[in-house]
């Protein structure tokens, strides 16, 4: 008579057990996925030098050769690109169109 009920709870048990297993918390990890400026881009772009070393802005950060390869600042951009960025673009974001159109207005403004 007990024998049902032995088994059913065996049987909850055991889905509590893999349910429990299956919910557990994963660590997370992020991938940073970093695009470099291409060919194009940099032939395009206007150098800023930094230690004589041409520095381009490309998205969110300033990137310069080092050997083959593509550099950045992780740990934060020099203070002197950083007052250049906000000395020179307004808002510290650069607009390919300001430095050929004269202006973000095409070189008219209201007064």
């Amino acid at each position: 008579m007990n024998r049902p009920f032995v088994s059913r709870f065996a049987l909850l048990a055991t889905l509590g057990v893999t349910a429990g297993l299956g919910l557990k918390a994963t660590p997370a990890s992020a991938q940073e996925v970093v695009v470099h400026p291409d060919a194009a881009y940099v032939a395009t772009a206007e150098p800023v030098y930094y230690n004589h070393v041409p520095h381009y802005w490309f998205r969110d950060r300033w990137y310069y050769r080092e050997g083959r390869q593509w550099a950045w600042y992780r740990g934060g951009e020099p203070g002197y690109l950083h007052d250049y960025r906000f000395r020179v673009w307004p808002g510290g974001v650069y607009h390919p169109g300001y430095h050929y159109a004269a202006g973000y207005h095409g070189g008219w403004h209201r007064r």
